[in-house]
């Protein structure tokens, strides 16, 4: 009897709020957000478009090219066909810069392997100084480092070994020869798990984030349902205790549809990792939040100071937790937030175990804090 009481005040619960459009506004927006997120990262897009002007007939300027044009990258790569037309891109605002290649560049990667004199290769054009175009300038020095690694090569085996009979084909069939196929780097997770199995956009690498945020804000949200409630007498008769396990439940029922969400939009945003551990992360998630959310309801005790913090805690939250950036201070302001225990728990079984031990921290603070309360009347 008890159980089916228990199963038929959830489903009153939840037929309430599933009848408020505010709450299925809540449910909807992350959606829609996730959807239009993965759609989006799909498209052609890029932090930064940069123009690229490329001399025609020289081989190295086509290597560059190929390295540049021929792959998937953060910054969107816009042909063109003379300096002009680069040019052009950046003053009308379609470029946020250009590279203008040298119309010699074979040669003047040579003189500088020969350490004869260093000419320009790439003249740089900007409209402003950025974060993404000095990562582009890293772009570029990459996609040009090999031909000056082989102009070093043919220059030394030229001139100091004294091979000078050789014709550039044999030079650069034996340079290629010794080349080693491969990467230099492997992803892997805390857990082992490597990151190949995640082919994430760029777009799409803070919606875990949000995610996070949104559903601590929703928790937060149940807790002023709850103390709107309360103000009302809606719980009048339950005692300190008994009132605190009835708040639970109505949180409950909060964060089982939000967790629901949370689900779906990883899916639909394209972050899902693994069925079980996103579902195991997402509950104790869940349960941290709540326990959260009911311990900033007793120390706030009214629904007006409890909604004041909604602004300051989401700025700490997402400048403390990971979801754009990762400041390496504030480490103990970084402990008290749910979502930074999620975002890192999701490949590190430390910090799900961190995460359920801080929710039981939590649960456990709420109880004695609920206790006084009771005991002075409040």
């Amino acid at each position: 009897m008890n159980v089916f009481n228990f199963l038929l005040r959830g489903w009153l619960i939840q037929k309430r709020l599933l009848g408020k459009y505010s709450f299925l506004l809540l449910l909807v927006l992350p959606l829609l957000f996730a959807a239009g997120l993965g759609r989006f990262a799909k498209e052609e897009s890029g932090i930064a478009s940069i123009a690229l002007h490329l001399p025609e007939n020289d081989p190295v300027a086509d290597q560059v090219g190929e390295k540049l044009l021929g792959r998937e990258s953060v910054f969107r790569f816009l042909s063109c066909a003379s300096k002009e037309e680069a040019l052009e891109l950046v003053e009308t605002g379609e470029a946020d810069a250009a590279w203008l290649f040298s119309d010699e560049m074979e040669e003047a990667l040579r003189e500088l392997a020969r350490k004869r004199r260093v000419r320009p290769l790439v003249k740089v054009v900007e409209r402003r100084d950025s974060v993404p175009l000095i990562l582009a300038r890293e772009v570029l020095s990459a996609a040009v480092y090999p031909a000056f690694s082989y102009a070093v090569y043919e220059s030394y085996v030229v001139e100091e070994l004294g091979f000078a009979e050789l014709d550039k084909e044999t030079i650069h069939r034996t340079y290629e020869s010794a080349a080693v196929s491969g990467s230099l780097f492997q992803m892997v997770y805390p857990d082992g798990s490597t990151g190949e199995t995640e082919d994430f956009h760029y777009l799409q690498a803070p919606l875990r984030g949000i995610l996070a945020i949104w559903l601590t804000f929703l928790g937060i949200v149940a807790a002023l349902f709850f103390m709107q409630d309360e103000e009302r007498g809606v719980y009048g008769r339950l005692s300190g205790i008994r009132r605190f396990f009835a708040f639970y439940g109505v949180g409950t029922m909060f964060l089982l549809d939000g967790t629901v969400i949370l689900l779906l939009c990883c899916r639909l945003g394209g972050v899902f990792t693994n069925f079980w551990r996103e579902v195991v992360c997402a509950a104790v998630f869940a349960c941290c939040v709540l326990a959260f959310s009911n311990l900033l309801r007793l120390l706030s005790r009214k629904p007006k100071w409890l909604g004041t913090l909604l602004l300051p805690l989401g700025a700490a939250m997402l400048a403390l937790c990971p979801v754009f950036f990762e400041l390496q201070y504030f480490r103990a302001g970084k402990l008290l937030l749910p979502p930074w225990y999620y975002l890192y728990a999701v490949h590190d079984d430390f910090y799900l175990y961190g995460m359920a031990v801080y929710a039981a921290a939590l649960i456990l603070a709420s109880v004695v804090l609920q206790w006084l309360q009771s005991r002075i009347g409040s």
